[in-house]
């Protein structure tokens, strides 16, 4: 794993550097000149040559008679170097001998201080986090002990960061920052770097009210100091806590393109921002695209925190699409992510335990130790390869046994597609849609409850007699794409059978029902359908109903769904009597009345007001009457008169 992998973020970074800087000597006697300039040279390299770095306070280090606190310092510098290099071990054992050390050799509080907190600060990025959590600690108390306030409310803040982004306990951090920030206001200390991570882990906690008034106190006192990356990433965060939602998006994406050479961390978080916004507002594909510009700036500059956030936003944006394979990917991506890290921090801790375990003065044993495990490691390679070749055709018989439970999840997945999906439409077929009404739950939430809509196209077997079967499939096609664009996420669109088609949806009232019902009418006929030869001009007759309550007599629980599907078809065929391009609905009260009581005389229950009855063309006709104005010849669908089948076309009157 590199460096940035163990990063908890940009500003954790700064954060540590500001609280860790080249230490100060004590007041003790000044040492030999090359020493102090292997020193001076060891922290001048540490951050942009970390591998020389090492080098050279190793050389220091080997000499004789190198005094406590130089040789403090370079631990100190090797152990944040070793960090850097991603060499875990040495790190760890330069923090070992860094506190014992302070232990053999007391310091002056404020050198103390900055020992630790640079302790911290190279096990926090070596990836032992709760070590690192036990040394800010001691810091903390350090500088508590010699009323450093300023060091007080830093130590808290990379606790406060630890918990916050390692651990994801939020309301912890926010406790921790909470402390810091009543330190600094009872001190008078300006701290934006504070007030950003307390904001950020609002957002992260999902408390939106909290991270705006964080970031509204964080804003003016980043504005007076030269922490511009503080400035820019507080200024996109408001942004996009602003109530306008998605309307904020072009001025984040301004934002962002403005941290991408300063701050690829920050810009990063500012996509994942966008990301949000569009997602909360449908706009699904927007968002993977958002969440992926995020993911790959995260990537490169192997921010993992970001990366971990960014992975998940896209998994979010394909989930709302549907692609559900394609967010098993990325899920996988993001699982191996998180495997890594707290691999990573598993061995950080077994290996410092491993150190803090043996003797202080034994360090030549250990070093024999580790030389032994370094031999024993190539003897164990040598003795795997000479077994490689006998287990060369296990392997293959394990890879074509994974290629072929591969080839079997596909080929179950196909059929599964077959069984479920209407092969010309694409949309679930009867079956399907079946099964996921009947997983429906018909629970009332207030004035909501599911909702089903059947629609029947209108004339279609006179447009296939007129224009061929082949324009007829092209026609229902495009019907099943205009249903599917228009309906919401979590909404059920299905081909019922023929040119009828189902939508379900789980959480209407009344009014929304009404809405849904016009604008599935309107999608279908305010729009001519292209043929080869022109276009044609189609309309739909739609019903609906909702659920009824399960207390109603025979309506038994596992059963409503049926009885809504009756209820909408018994709607939609007034919907048909009435003249077609028209919806009618029916909502049972929440004392459901008998179903098939209302199924055979509607009139009567929505007189006596167990049902209500809506509909876009009043007045509705439930019996096979002759609506006023309707054209001569003009049939019922679904009664005596036509055989049980609707009309072809309205009949023209006979000449006179």
């Amino acid at each position: 794993m590199t460096t940035r992998d163990r990063r908890g973020g940009l500003l954790a970074a700064v954060l540590l550097m500001a609280v860790a800087p080249a230490m100060g000597a004590p007041p003790v006697a000044e040492p030999d000149p090359p020493l102090t300039a292997q020193v001076e040279r060891c922290f001048a390299l540490r951050e942009s040559r970390p591998a020389e770095a090492v080098a050279i306070a190793h050389a220091a280090l080997a000499g004789s008679d190198v005094p406590a606190p130089d040789a403090i310092k370079l631990q100190t510098c090797l152990a944040r170097a070793a960090a850097l290099t991603g060499d875990a071990l040495t790190a760890i054992d330069a923090v070992d001998r860094i506190e014992s050390l302070l232990a053999s050799d007391p310091q002056p509080p404020e050198f103390a201080l900055r020992a630790l907190s640079n302790a911290g600060a190279a096990l926090h990025l070596a990836g032992d986090v709760p070590r690192a959590l036990a040394l800010y600690t001691r810091a903390f108390e350090v500088a508590e002990a010699g009323e450093s306030d300023l060091a007080q409310v830093k130590m808290l803040n990379n606790v406060g960061n630890i918990h916050s982004e390692e651990m994801e306990d939020f309301d912890v951090a926010e406790t921790i920052y909470a402390r810091a920030q009543g330190i600094a206001d009872a001190r008078g200390l300006s701290e934006p770097i504070l007030g950003y991570n307390r904001g950020l882990n609002h957002v992260r906690a999902g408390r939106r009210d909290a991270a705006r008034r964080a970031f509204d106190a964080a804003l003016p006192q980043a504005s007076g100091t030269d922490l511009g990356v503080v400035e820019q990433r507080i200024r996109a965060e408001l942004t996009a806590l602003d109530s306008r939602g998605i309307a904020a998006l072009p001025a984040l994406a301004r934002l962002a393109d403005g941290q991408r050479a300063s701050d690829p961390s920050g810009a990063a978080v500012t996509l994942m921002r966008m990301s949000t916004l569009a997602l909360e507002a449908g706009l699904a594909a927007q968002a993977l695209t958002h969440a992926r510009a995020a993911a790959e700036l995260a990537r490169l500059g192997e921010f993992r925190i970001e990366y971990r956030d960014a992975l998940r936003g896209e998994v979010a944006a394909l989930r709302a699409q549907r692609l559900f394979e394609a967010a098993i990917d990325v899920q996988q991506t993001l699982r191996d992510v998180e495997v890594r890290a707290l691999r990573s921090q598993n061995l950080g801790t077994l290996a410092g335990l491993q150190a803090r375990l043996q003797d202080r003065h034994s360090a030549g044993e250990l070093a024999r130790l580790h030389e032994q495990r370094r031999i024993d490691t190539l003897e164990q390679a040598h003795a795997r390869r000479l077994r490689s070749a006998a287990m060369a055709g296990l392997i293959l018989l394990v890879v074509l046994m994974l290629a072929f439970a591969a080839y079997q999840r596909r080929v179950n997945r196909r059929l599964y597609r077959l069984s479920s999906v209407d092969s010309l439409s694409g949309l679930l077929n009867r079956g399907a849609a079946t099964r996921a009404l009947r997983a429906m739950s018909g629970a009332a939430d207030g004035d909501r409850r599911p909702v089903v809509f059947l629609l029947d196209v209108d004339y279609f077997k006179h447009s296939n007699d007129q224009h061929g079967h082949s324009t007829g499939d092209a026609i229902l096609v495009e019907i099943a794409a205009r249903l599917g664009a228009c309906c919401r996420p979590g909404d059920l669109v299905a081909r019922w059978g023929g040119e009828e088609f189902l939508v379900a949806c789980p959480a209407l009232d009344l009014r929304r029902a009404g809405e849904i019902a016009e604008r599935l009418r309107a999608v279908v006929a305010d729009a001519p359908f292209p043929i080869e030869d022109g276009a044609v001009s189609l309309s739909v007759s739609i019903g609906f109903a909702c659920w009824p309550d399960a207390s109603g007599a025979g309506s038994a629980r596992r059963d409503r769904w049926r009885d809504a599907v009756d209820l909408a078809d018994r709607a939609l065929y007034a919907s048909k009597r009435g003249g077609r391009d028209a919806w009618t609905g029916l909502w049972c009260k929440p004392a459901a009345p008998d179903v098939r009581a209302v199924l055979r005389e509607p009139e009567a229950a929505i007189a006596d007001g167990r049902v209500q009855a809506v509909s876009s063309r009043t007045p509705i006709h439930w019996r096979a009457a002759e609506p006023a104005g309707a054209p001569a010849g003009w049939q019922a669908r679904g009664t005596a008169t036509d055989g049980g089948h609707e009309s072809p076309a309205p009949v023209p009157a006979p000449a006179l």
